[in-house]
Formats: structure tokens, sequence, C-alpha cells
């Protein structure tokens, strides 16, 4: 069951694979399409079970097989062979030798152009389709067709007058000469020359993807024009085989290898400008071997181009697709996705150096000493409810807040500077002979050091060259150097010295409080005179989101009277990402857990399963309580949006995205702040087009005995409750 199962997935993502798409239903329709002429449809669907069958067999990854990377391209040897060479049994033996050897040749190839990062393409064709030609004309057996020439006769003859009837009254409709040629070019990738082809090709390509189409047709064009302006001398037969390089290099170029935008459209129409000469060149050339050009010209210069964009330093918004989604619009989507959410992210993140709630006393650019060179620095103190520092007389250092509680390590590193034996001032007196007092700088990486000075004598709990985790204690708040009263001043510097510059670099995560409300900040400065908190997990929360590999979770589902089951499992896969996954569903959740935020990255599978609900309920989840507090973020628009308003926005997403969803996660309830056995999560998915609302989402998770115990879905049609079993 399981080689079947692959036989079939890979053999129909095969066809998917000539247009660059692993959609199945495209797949099969283009399948169907390859089978208006049937001879050329048996052709290509037994070169393609041939190179599946054949590739399983010498042991090649499956995952390879089953997307239809190595068989692709021995479906086109295959079409070429059923169009030029009469069926008998010799031929059969060339089709079969003909696509083992194209898939031999897509194998080595693969390995070959991966140090390169640059695809095959229908490199494998070519070569194979070559090697047949060249082969064939040796082999007596083998002989030349006739077919082609009266194609509607011959479809007559083999599916009966109906066929015949449609396929005459099809090519008996007016199209304009632009239409008729690029609808020709369409059915000439499956070496069929009729419009019936082209026209299921069309709309097949325009319901998996409307970018791709529409680069189909602006490629088409460009290169259309540019022959007519250059006057070449093509018939229309030739052209409509000249016109598939336009097209498929428009589709690889403008939305799968490169992020669509009007960047990338400008590619394509350069691109044409390229085949179009290649065309005139490698014609000639290969004219004197006796053998077509075919696809050449758009796998060369795809391949140029892509490696020539490759060597670049930067990228001038014309951006290579990282993350291959196998669609222009999901490249899309979730590039400009992944662009806004992480805008703001840094590589190594830093936190605030303290337990629980301080006041900024001074920020970047304060007016008292953090001025120039110095001036990306914060200063922090500790505060009561009147905004003073201090309780009693404020005469001692022990009678402010601040003296003497932990100061923590902001981040994981090496100490690499460490000054001790300052004694603390009296208050209002300052050091200024040794500045900055007691300090300690931490290496985190290349060029980025944090530095906390005005630390309390003798109170290190770490030495020179120890390695220091994220949050560990690292010593007390003091009050040595210029400082009149205790605090901490922390900043970060691009050298390991005590005096060294300041460097303008954010906070990750920290939240603020203004008149009793909590904001949670990501990648942002703490400003003067806010009271800010270092996050602290709490207990709960983080052991409820704590999935770890083989790690089983099932619940019990009420969708109305409909009741399952519904089992999950953790996973981590070769390249270190965690997901859960449904196999009911067969669906992925890829996430992240940072130890301060719960988020989740990626989904792949069915939008319809209790895991995408999850997925959106959970999408951002901070791991510590704070009431009342709301997280913000957004969620990738695809599979919010259908109909009319998704079908317009797909064709100008590349210039315009007016379609967002807006994502809120809020704590509403607790039972104990202290030791809590139960919490209450509000989150909700808006989804808006222009600013007005499309549509909306509620969620409510409850968390209690250390896990997710229940999850709640409304959006406003229906009501799923979900509750953990195990």
């Amino acid at each position: 069951m399981f080689k079947l199962k692959l036989y079939h997935n890979g053999i129909v993502n095969s066809y998917g694979q000539i247009f660059f798409s692993n959609h199945q239903w495209f797949g099969y329709l283009l399948l169907l399409a390859s089978f208006v002429d049937p001879y050329i449809g048996i052709c290509g669907l037994i070169a393609a079970a041939v190179s599946v069958v054949f590739a399983d067999w010498m042991g090649y990854n499956h995952e390879s097989i089953r997307s239809g990377l190595y068989s692709y391209n021995s479906i086109l040897v295959g079409f070429t062979i059923g169009v030029f060479y009469q069926f008998n049994f010799a031929f059969f033996g060339l089709l079969i030798l003909g696509s083992f050897f194209t898939m031999l040749i897509s194998v080595w190839l693969a390995a070959f152009f991966s140090s390169y990062r640059i695809p095959f393409l229908s490199l494998p064709f070519l070569l194979g389709v070559w090697a047949v030609m060249m082969g064939a004309r040796g082999f007596n057996a083998v002989e030349l067709s006739e077919r082609g020439i009266f194609t509607i006769n011959e479809l007559y003859s083999f599916w009966g007058p109906e066929m015949g009837k449609l396929m005459a009254d099809i090519h008996a409709i007016k199209f304009p000469l632009l239409i008729d040629v690029y609808l020709k070019s369409l059915g000439a990738i499956f070496f069929q020359y009729n419009l019936l082809v082209g026209l299921i090709i069309a709309l097949g390509l325009l319901i998996y993807s409307r970018i791709a189409f529409s680069l189909s047709i602006l490629g088409f064009l460009t290169g259309y024009y540019f022959c007519d302006f250059f006057q070449a001398n093509m018939t229309e037969l030739e052209y409509s085989y000249i016109g598939f390089n336009y097209i498929l290099s428009s589709i690889a170029l403008g939305g799968f290898f490169l992020i669509p935008s009007w960047r990338s459209y400008l590619m394509v129409m350069v691109s044409a400008t390229m085949i179009a000469l290649s065309i005139s060149a490698l014609g000639k050339l290969f004219f004197n071997f006796g053998l077509p050009i075919y696809s050449l010209p758009f796998s060369l210069v795809v391949m140029l181009l892509l490696y020539a964009l490759l060597q670049r330093y930067n990228t001038n918004g014309l951006n290579l697709v990282q993350y291959q989604l196998y669609s222009p619009e999901k490249n899309l989507y979730a590039y400009h996705h992944r662009l806004e959410r992480y805008k703001n992210d840094t590589y190594f993140h830093i936190h605030l150096p303290f337990y629980g709630e301080w006041f900024v006393s001074q920020g970047h650019e304060g007016k008292i000493t953090h001025k120039e060179d110095w001036r990306f620095a914060f200063d922090f103190v500790v505060v009561d409810e009147t905004q003073k520092t201090f309780k009693g007389s404020g005469e001692e250092v022990n009678d402010f807040y601040c003296y003497d509680l932990p100061v923590l390590s902001p981040a994981a590193g090496y100490v690499v500077t460490l000054v001790d034996g300052v004694e603390d001032n009296l208050i209002g007196d300052v050091n200024l002979g040794e500045n900055w007092g007691n300090a300690i700088v931490i290496k985190h990486g290349d060029f980025l050091y944090s530095k906390i000075t005005h630390i309390k004598d003798a109170s290190f709990k770490v030495k020179l060259g120890d390695y220091v985790k994220k949050g560990e204690v690292l010593a007390t708040c003091g009050n040595s150097g210029r400082s009149p009263e205790p605090h901490i001043h922390f900043q970060l510097q691009s050298t390991p010295f005590v005096g060294a510059k300041t460097l303008k670099y954010p906070i990750a995560y920290y939240v603020s409080k203004l008149n009793g409300k909590f904001t949670f900040h990501s990648f942002d400065y703490p400003l003067e005179n806010q009271n800010v908190f270092r996050i602290t997990p709490t207990n709960l929360i983080s052991q409820a989101f704590y999935f770890v590999p083989g790690m089983t979770m099932e619940f019990k589902v009420e969708n109305g009277a409909k009741k399952s089951l519904v089992k999950w499992e953790v996973f981590t896969d070769a390249l270190n990402q965690s997901y859960i996954y449904c196999g009911a569903s067969q669906s992925y959740a890829y996430f992240v857990n940072n130890d301060t935020l719960h988020y989740f990255t990626d989904f792949k599978g069915d939008k319809k399963s209790l895991l995408y609900y999850f997925y959106i309920a959970a999408h951002k989840i901070l791991m510590g309580y704070f009431q009342d507090l709301e997280v913000k973020d957004i969620l990738p628009v695809d599979g919010f949006f259908s109909g009319e308003s998704q079908f317009i926005q797909d064709f100008i997403a590349p210039f315009k995205i007016y379609q967002k969803v807006n994502y809120s996660s809020t704590f509403k309830k607790i039972d104990d702040v202290m030791n809590p056995q139960y919490i209450k999560i509000i989150s909700s998915a808006v989804a808006q087009t222009a600013g007005s609302v499309h549509g909306e989402m509620n969620f409510t998770l409850e968390l209690s005995n250390n896990k997710i115990s229940q999850l709640t879905i409304n959006d406003g049609e229906k009501c799923i409750s979900a509750k953990r079993i195990i």
C-alpha cells in the first residue's frame, strides 16, 4: 500500500512539476490534458511510471520521488517519443530506456547543481531526448511517425465523432492572433499543437495561481513583440513551439525562484529578450546537428540569471525564495508575513538585567549623563507607588529599594572584563576618579557586548572568563563610581572596554506598565520614566506549552452533534525544527519556544483541522502572566480569504497587499498569582480587507494540571470544543 501511494503521488506530482507546482489537482488536470492526444498521453504516463518505479528500486530518496523531482523530465521525453515514432515493440523498448536514462540524468544533475544552489530545470529532458533522437537514427526497428499532420482527423478516429466535432468547433473559433498563439504555445509544452490542450492548461494555471497566469502572459507578450520588432523569421508553428520558453521562464523567474514583485515582473521582461536572442543563436547552431532546441533557451537563461543573482551583495528588492512553497502566491504572502513579523528581530536576544519591576530613571539621550558617545544607555532603579526610590530618610544605601538586588546576565556569553574593589559611595557623593565603579562586560557575539556598572563591591558571583547563561545572577546592585544613589547602568557596545561607546540595540522582550495597564514590547527600547518588567515564566504556562519530541496529546472534540478523538504527536525534523503532527488530517504546525514566548512559525495541511485552529489560537503566547496583557501579532493571509476578494488580491499582490489578519492573545483569568492552577487565555484572529473587517475567529485556551486542558473555537457560524484527555 505504501509503495502504491508513493508511486501514485510521484506520477501525479511529476506533471505539476512541469509548471513548478506540487498541487495534486493541478497534476491531475495536466495529466488529463496530455490525453487529448491519447498516444502522447500514454507515452507520458508510461515514462513517469518507469522513472518513479526505477527511482524507488534503486533506493533514491522517497521525498524526491514523491515530489516528482526525478520524473517530470521523463514525461517530456515520453511526449516527444510519442510524437515522433510509431507504436511497435521496439518503440516501447525505446520509451522505457529513454525514461530510465532521463531519470538517471536528473539524479546526476540534481547532485551536481545542488552545490551551486541552482536547479537543473529541463536539462535532463534535453539530454535525454537528444540521446534518443540520435540513437534512434541507427535503429531500423524504430520508425518515424506521420502522426500530428492531421490532428483533428486523428483524434476523430480515436475518440469518435464527438471529440472530433469538439476539436473542429474549437479550432473554428476566431481567436485574436495573440490569444491563438499563446494557447497553442501552452499546448506545445505537452507537444500538442491544438487549442483544447492550451485552454485546459490555461484554465488550470489560472486556478492554480493568478500570479503564474499573469506572468505567463507577460513573458509571452514580451517575447512575441520583441521578435516582431526585430522581424524574426518564424512561422506560427515555429513560434508556438518556441513560445513555451517565454512562458516557462516567466513563471520560474517571476514567482517561483523570485518573490513576486514589480521587480520580478521586470526581470521576466528582461529574460524574455535574452531568450529571444538565445533562440535565434541556438536554433542556427543546433540545426547543423539536426537537433531541436526545445526548452534549451529557457533552461540556460533561467540558470544563468539565478546563478548571477546568487553572487550579489545587495538584493535591491529582487529577493530569491529561500523556503519554497511551490506557489507564487504562497511564496509572496509568506515572505511578507515573515518580513513584517520579524522586521525588528535580532540574532542575539538581549533581556533586562534584573528580576521584577524597575523604573527607567534615565534612558537614551538622557539629559544627565547619557550624551554623545554614551547616549544609548539605560539607568534603572526601583520605586514605590509614590515614585520614591527609597524608604525612610534615604540617607543610607540600604534605604534604597534597588540596593543589593540581584543583577542578571542579559544573555548568554563570556565574562571578558570585570572590575571590582570600588567601595560604595555615601548617598549624594560621586567617585569621578573611578567613573564606572564596579563593572562587568559580557561578550555575546562578535562586536556585541553588554556592560553593567555601579555594582556593589565584592558581590560578584562570577569571575573573569566564565561562561554565563541568560538570567544567571552576576552580582548585586550597588552605588560605586559616578553614582549619587544606588542604580544599575546598562548599555550595549561593540568592544570589551569599560569606557566603550554605546551601541543602539533593542531589548528583545519586556513589559511596561502605565496607569495599571501592562503593555508587551518586542525588540524595543524602554523609555525614560517608564516602569518595566523582565518577563519571568509562569510555571503553569511554561509547562502547558512545553512540547518535546515524542510527546502525545489527545483531545475529545465536539463540533455540534459530531464527536471525535484527535491525536497529536511532537517531532523534530532534520533541520532541528519542532512541530506538532496530526496523523488524521496529515497536518504539521511548526513552533518555537524560547522561554519567553511560544509562537508558531508555519502550518502545512488541512485548514479545517483542530491542529490548524490551535495553530491560530496559540499563535503567540507569552510565558509570563500579566493580567489583561495583550500580545499582538499577524497571521498569514492564506486560508482566511476566498472568492472574488482573494482572486483580485492575488492578481495585484506583487504590487500591493491590502489583505491582513491581525492576531491577539490576552490573559483573562488566573486563580492564584503565586501558585496558579488555572489560567484562561482569550485569543482572536481578525481578517481585514483594505481596513474593513472580513471575518473573525475567537478562541479560548484553558490551562490546568500543567497542560492545555480545553480549547474552544467560535467563528460566528460554529462552536467547536476540544477537551484534553491525554
